[in-house]
């Protein structure tokens, strides 16, 4: 390993990026656009002299200026989840896709793990691969979230199995297109050792076969799954369980196991979270939804009429397709934030729409707004940080201010 490394983003990543190279003897230089005490602003303006690795948190692109001077100079320039997997003998299986990974991951965790194989979920899920090294287990089989960022700068061919569930216009403010968000998901593949599969949904077969040419389907028909009931909310979506249940039976598992871990497993947080109902009006946090795509998925759940709460920072889609989507089930839209101007030009026309620049104005006029039976649904389809450190800060906020009209009471 070079011993002068450079690690630009200091996020969770770049944090245990850090640590696990300062282990191995490595002298590390630190960049990020905070910059703060033992840490250099990440300008191009940053001499290189000296540095002969770079290792990137997933939220610096690579065409990032100091990035681009680095290549430029013939350094090495990789990831943090790639520096992890060079040291990792583990099984390892990745899961991508634009909605639903972290749900995925975490029931197939839980339910291996209930069936008696050890079993850890890392990557983009909020554990790193760095991290693991620390403390790991070679007996692990290790279920790996990919992100497209994470994707752009793996190169190890490192994965026995891998699992796309799905693609939807996503991170349009960072690919220039569909087709290069795509090609980035399709990066997958290149990962893949030697003979092992690659399994993707019906919709990745149908609109992408030529990006990814050779992948299996894996959403099997199975008798025992349709009778589920996939309207429960704790339930994790149709999906999730059938490439948790191929994963799971890969593993070894058998259906009975399979089906007593699904029965204790429940949804994390901010995934069309039940909150409160407040004179008959039902309050739903889904502030995991970060994309046009997962809106629809969440508004589809409900039957009723829909007060929806969207918003926050702009992703470069169109939200053109929520106007049919939501015919008939949206009754008032309430947008928020940097993402609302956007909005309101191509929604105010098809809904009854009130902007506003504050979270916590929309959520309040939602309440106002609001009849019995009815549900106030939050799922943005926008990223959180205008107002929001992540979607997690964005969602508890959510739920504190429900909960705050309840007291009021």
């Amino acid at each position: 390993m070079s011993n002068r490394v450079l690690v630009i983003g200091y996020g969770v990543s770049g944090k245990s990026a850090v640590s696990w190279l300062r282990t191995q003897g490595c002298d590390v230089v630190i960049a990020d656009r905070q910059g703060g005490e033992g840490i250099l602003l990440d300008s191009s303006a940053i001499d290189l002299s000296g540095i002969s690795q770079v290792i990137l948190s997933p939220g610096v692109p690579l065409t990032h200026p100091l990035v681009v001077q680095a290549l430029a100079k013939g350094l090495e320039v990789i990831g943090e989840i790639e520096l992890g997997f060079r040291f990792l003998r583990n099984r390892c299986i990745a899961i991508t896709g634009s909605n639903g990974k972290t749900t995925t991951v975490l029931l197939t965790v839980h339910i291996l793990n209930q069936a008696g194989v050890k079993a850890r979920a890392l990557g983009n899920v909020g554990v790193s691969l760095t991290s693991y090294l620390m403390n790991l287990d070679p007996q692990d089989v290790l279920i790996v979230e990919l992100s497209s960022f994470q994707l752009e700068s793996m190169q190890s061919r490192c994965l026995d199995e891998a699992y796309v569930l799905n693609i939807s216009p996503n991170h349009l403010d960072r690919y220039h297109s569909m087709d290069s968000y795509v090609q980035a998901k399709a990066r997958l593949k290149l990962f893949l050792k030697e003979g092992a599969p690659l399994f993707v949904s019906k919709q990745i077969l149908e609109t992408y076969p030529d990006a990814f040419a050779g992948a299996e389907g894996f959403e099997k028909e199975l008798a025992w799954l349709n009778r589920l009931r996939y309207t429960q909310w704790e339930m994790p979506s149709k999906q999730s369980v059938q490439a948790a249940y191929l994963i799971c039976s890969r593993c070894g598992v058998t259906d009975e196991d399979f089906l007593r871990g699904l029965q204790t497993f429940r949804k994390p947080a901010h995934r069309i979270e039940w909150v409160a109902e407040i004179h008959g009006v039902s309050y739903y946090n889904d502030s995991k939804s970060s994309n046009i795509e997962s809106t629809v998925h969440a508004v589809e759940k409900f039957e009723g009429s829909v007060i929806l709460i969207v918003g926050g920072l702009h992703k470069g889609s169109s939200y053109a397709p929520w106007v049919r989507a939501f015919q008939g089930k949206v009754r008032q839209l309430i947008a928020y934030g940097q993402a609302s101007s956007i909005m309101e030009k191509e929604l105010a026309s098809h809904f009854m729409f009130r902007r506003l620049e504050k979270f916590a104005d929309a959520v309040r006029y939602a309440q106002s707004e609001a009849q019995p039976k009815e549900v106030v649904l939050l799922s943005p389809g926008c990223s959180s940080y205008d107002q929001f450190r992540n979607y997690e800060h964005r969602g508890e906020e959510f739920k504190r201010l429900v909960c705050e009209a309840v007291r009021e009471e």
